[in-house]
């Protein structure tokens, strides 16, 4: 148990190391750097991060929940559903939580107004850039089907860079948001395993 505290320790420093190096010296120039970026480019990542919406992935996993936890009855499966399905709806709503408390501003204020940092407790689109939403479902989805399916761990990870990446092109995130919601969406899928391991309810 010491063992895993300290690696959570570890993981969840790293993380804010990283996301605070972002911060005071890439956020800026990258975030002017994407805006320059080619159109071609853009149409890409804007249908990369399509895939980070979380809407679906909430109606699919609770559906098949509800399938296989009433008609097939299927334990395993409908707790592999449910697993996914808190996954990414408990870790949308500790974002979102996160979002009003940093009252970030987007690029967008950067470009037109010049404003960069924080304005806590602000709710709106242009002040709740951290962490980023699309970022957050990415890599909650990714790790809670790595659990399920290891063999397929690495694509997965590397569609959900894809798409935390993709924010940060569209200029609609700084890189230090989706960092941040990388390990928001890593640590919420984490807590929610162990969870299902202490009440018994198996999903692999």
């Amino acid at each position: 148990m010491k063992h895993l505290q300290k690696q959570h320790i570890l993981i969840f420093a790293s993380f804010v190391l990283a996301s605070a190096v972002a911060y005071f010296f890439l956020d800026v120039p990258l975030a002017y750097w994407s805006r320059g970026l080619d159109r071609s480019i853009l149409d890409i990542a804007e249908i990369v991060t399509s895939f980070g919406r979380s809407g679906a992935y909430l109606i699919v996993s609770f559906l098949l929940f509800l399938f296989f936890r009433f008609y097939r009855k299927r334990e395993i499966y409908a707790n592999r559903f449910v697993f996914i399905f808190a996954s990414v709806a408990i870790s949308g709503i500790v974002g979102d939580i996160i979002k009003w408390i940093a009252g970030r501003y987007r690029p967008v204020m950067l470009f037109n107004e010049g404003l960069y940092g924080f304005s806590f407790f602000q709710a709106g689109y242009e002040v709740n850039s951290f962490v980023s939403g699309h970022a957050v479902t990415a890599f909650s989805l990714a790790l809670s089907l790595a659990i399920l399916f290891p063999k397929y761990r690495i694509p997965l990870f590397l569609a959900a860079v894809a798409i935390a990446a993709s924010r940060v092109l569209l200029s609609v995130h700084f890189l230090s948001d989706a960092v941040f919601g990388a390990y928001i969406g890593i640590a919420t899928v984490q807590v929610i395993k162990f969870i299902f391991d202490r009440n018994g309810l198996k999903v692999s």
